[in-house]
């Protein structure tokens, strides 16, 4: 059963986990506003954006949510008897503090930006607040029993490991579904095939973090990180993401920021993201480039040098290094 409760200022919106496209339905109905079973633009009372919803095949739904807060919402989520898997990848930015807590395990954050690619079951209790201010922008998945049966090898055996050993799986978002989300957000406006676009990226997201949590152990929280070097790495990661239009940090300064030498940061970053934190810089840095190049806002010039380079020369060899085409060429190839 879903209910909503409303305070000043405030909402707290209880459910069960449903198909996403039954789940806006229901959000949007208790908000007494109009809309479609597959988008429903938020009330102005409680925030700015959107979020929509689609049925892919039965037993497995997404949810798309872009929006920001002008109130606090909780968002409470009830156990239920029917196994499903909930994969969220979520960027966050908040002024106070994000809040999420699955049966009794709570993690939270007050560095202003969060982004956390997390795996969940629905016969766990589940409680996330967003304050006022707070920008939300992800993707949501839930894959019910059935589909998980039908596409997972073996996949009796995570379903029975799963609830008895963790109620949660946290993880990084790399930088190659990182490029994934921007293009189901960014890239689809450019295609004339939009919710083809999203639905094939959604899946093939999908499937490279399944495929992954599988090979490592879909009950396996990484090993080479607690909480705190989880929030540490986190931190260095959004400094590397904010930093286009500066030189590179020195992974000194990194080091001390997370709180780590400067031998541990770079061995768990690798480990977290797959590429040595000026790799990572880099790529990400190429990748703002080409989204830049694909507005056509901006000339080469102005892109290569609102990130940094004085030299173009430099800009289109590193442009070419990341994707074997010159930033010219963009529209021709990209």
């Amino acid at each position: 059963m879903n209910s909503l409760i409303t305070t000043a200022k405030s909402l707290v919106f209880n459910y069960v986990q449903e198909d996403y496209e039954v789940w806006l339905k229901n959000f949007a109905s208790h908000l007494k506003i109009s809309g479609s079973e597959e988008r429903m633009q938020y009330p102005k009372e409680i925030g700015d954006g959107y979020a929509k919803a689609r049925n892919i095949e039965p037993g497995f739904s997404y949810r798309i949510a872009n929006y920001a807060l002008n109130a606090d919402v909780e968002y409470q989520r009830t156990p239920t008897e029917h196994f499903q898997l909930i994969l969220y990848f979520y960027q966050l930015e908040f002024e106070d503090e994000v809040y999420c807590k699955i049966d009794d395990t709570i993690f939270e954050s007050n560095e202003k930006t969060y982004s956390v690619a997390l795996l969940t079951t629905s016969l766990t209790k589940q409680t996330v607040v967003f304050k006022k201010g707070t920008k939300v922008k992800g993707l949501s998945v839930q894959m019910d029993e059935e589909w998980l049966a039908a596409n997972i090898k073996d996949f009796a055996v995570y379903r029975n490991e799963m609830p008895r050993q963790k109620s949660f799986v946290a993880d990084f978002i790399s930088a190659k579904q990182r490029k994934i989300i921007d293009d189901i957000f960014n890239g689809s406006a450019n295609s004339p095939l939009t919710e083809l676009y999203i639905k094939s990226r959604v899946l093939r997201l999908t499937e490279q973090f399944l495929t992954a949590m599988c090979k490592r152990g879909l009950t396996t929280v990484p090993e080479f990180t607690n909480q705190k070097d989880f929030q540490s790495l986190l931190k260095i990661e959004n400094i590397l993401l904010q930093h286009y239009s500066g030189s590179f940090p020195s992974i000194e300064s990194l080091a001390k920021t997370a709180l780590m030498s400067e031998s541990k940061l770079k061995k768990l970053f690798k480990k977290a993201f797959g590429l040595a934190p000026y790799e990572y810089y880099q790529k990400n840095r190429m990748h703002r480039a080409k989204e830049m190049l694909r507005t056509r806002n901006h000339s080469v010039t102005q892109v290569g040098s609102m990130l940094g380079y004085q030299n173009m020369s430099n800009f289109s060899a590193a442009f070419k290094k990341e994707f074997n085409y010159l930033p010219s060429q963009v529209h021709e190839l990209a």
